[in-house]
């Protein structure tokens, strides 16, 4: 699955900007971020209104309604409608309606990063006031709630209920089988070409043709070797991809081609292939997001499967449990005041508590949660479980490098670039072209 995919289209959105600062200077929209209840809140009757793209008949759903009707019967005073929309564009467009009218649902889910920026400015409520009036609730969360956090714009803009992130599946069974280490560090990944090769695989089969994974790629290497100050670097201007430091990460990825650690032909490659290297014990690990847990936990090999992070360099040790990924959360409309603001963070903090997850765990039968949660192994199955203990040793997590950027094509840019690289390209070019682009760009 693609980062891409996973943003609704929010970026799209952002041309709507001169609505969202008509709302934002709208009386209706003012209001006090302060978490302090409104007085006879517990008796006066209110409707919320929430949009999601939880619709349709999976599990996921089921158990999302069933959260939904369970806490109505818990606050008799309190009707929720739903208006989740599983289809992407009607959502997109039900939510631009909704802002260039003033009338936004109360909650609705986002994925924050730069492209929810102008919202966090206008028309999303400040979160942080409640973070902070309920150590529990915030602490509970995964590292996560920088996703609607803004160094030039104060407060906490939405909060978890989906995270996305990128790990190593890993053949226990191969790695036995060929005398081989499961990597430590980044330096660890040359020497296992060979190793692999006596067995008749490669180390770490990568399909390239659909090129968000060299992004992903690049996000992970520079987060273990620079942490996000690189990317916040990057993107200001502050440093440049035809840098020395940046280039080096883009050296790695072509010396690993080089060595053989992806295989033969990765440009060609799709995803598929690569995975069904790995299933079919050709490739000793996969580098692959939390999306293919149910695929790897029906395989044949789901036993023999093993999950670590994406291991850090030797040098780097502090900057190791930094992870590439990200969250889809809920936010608030700024809109809400009284007896109908306390009741909207009720309903959030119900849908983003542990035992809401631990119903979509139960209803679901696996996954992984933006919480911390203890799970009985036996409800879950075992690849699922070893990815939930990878997880138990995060301290970050960032999404891909060019997210960040204003400019909304230099995600593009940046994977198109890098697969020329893969094609044939020096790691210099492949640096110098994407600065050009940047250079191009930046007013």
């Amino acid at each position: 699955m693609n980062k891409k995919m996973l943003s609704f289209a929010l970026v799209s959105i952002l041309a709507m900007s001169s609505v969202l600062a008509a709302c934002g200077n709208s009386k209706n929209n003012s209001n006090s971020s302060e978490p302090a209840s409104s007085a006879g809140a517990k008796d006066e009757k209110v409707t919320l209104r929430i949009m999601t793209r939880s619709a349709g008949t999976s599990p996921t759903v089921t158990a999302y309604q069933g959260l939904l009707k369970k806490f109505m019967e818990e606050n008799p005073n309190i009707t929720v409608v739903d208006e989740s929309l599983n289809d992407e564009a009607a959502f997109n467009n039900k939510f631009k309606t909704g802002l260039a009218t003033g009338n936004l649902p109360d909650i609705w889910m986002n994925y924050g990063g730069e492209a929810f920026k102008e919202y966090a400015k206008n028309v999303a409520l400040d979160l942080q006031p409640y973070l902070d009036e309920d150590t529990k609730w915030a602490g509970d969360f995964l590292p996560l709630l920088g996703t609607w956090q803004y160094k030039d714009v104060p407060g906490t803009f939405g909060v978890p209920t989906e995270f996305y992130s990128v790990a190593i599946y890993y053949n226990k069974e191969l790695f036995e089988k060929a005398g081989a280490e499961v990597p430590k560090s980044v330096e660890d990944f040359p020497a296992l070409v060979e190793k692999f090769k006596a067995v008749g695989a490669v180390p770490m089969a990568m399909g390239e043709k659909e090129n968000f994974r060299g992004g992903h790629l690049i996000t992970n290497l520079s987060l273990k070797k620079y942490g996000f100050q690189k990317t916040q670097d990057l993107n200001s201007g502050a440093a440049k991809w035809s840098d020395p430091e940046t280039v080096s990460l883009l050296q790695t990825m072509k010396d690993w081609q080089d060595a053989g650690v992806f295989g033969k032909n990765i440009v060609t490659m799709d995803g598929n292939t690569a995975t069904t290297m790995f299933l079919e014990g050709k490739s000793a690990m996969i580098f692959e997001g939390v999306w293919a847990l149910s695929q790897m936990a029906a395989s044949p090999i789901k036993d023999k499967i093993g999950v670590i992070a994406f291991p850090g360099y030797k040098d780097k040790p502090e900057l190791k449990d930094n992870w590439f990924g990200g969250a889809g959360g809920y936010s608030v409309s700024k809109a809400v005041t009284g007896a109908k603001k306390d009741a909207t963070i009720k309903l959030l903090k119900y849908l983003t508590s542990i035992e809401a997850f631990q119903t979509y765990l139960k209803e679901t039968g696996g996954g992984v949660y933006p919480v911390k949660m203890d799970v009985d192994p036996a409800s879950v199955d075992p690849v699922t479980v070893q990815y939930m203990e990878a997880l138990k040793g995060a301290t970050d997590f960032k999404g891909e490098i060019t997210e960040y950027s204003p400019i909304t094509q230099l995600l593009d840019k940046t994977r198109n670039e890098i697969q020329g690289m893969f094609a044939g390209n020096s790691p210099q070019k492949t640096g110098d072209a994407i600065q050009r682009f940047v250079d191009s760009n930046t007013k």
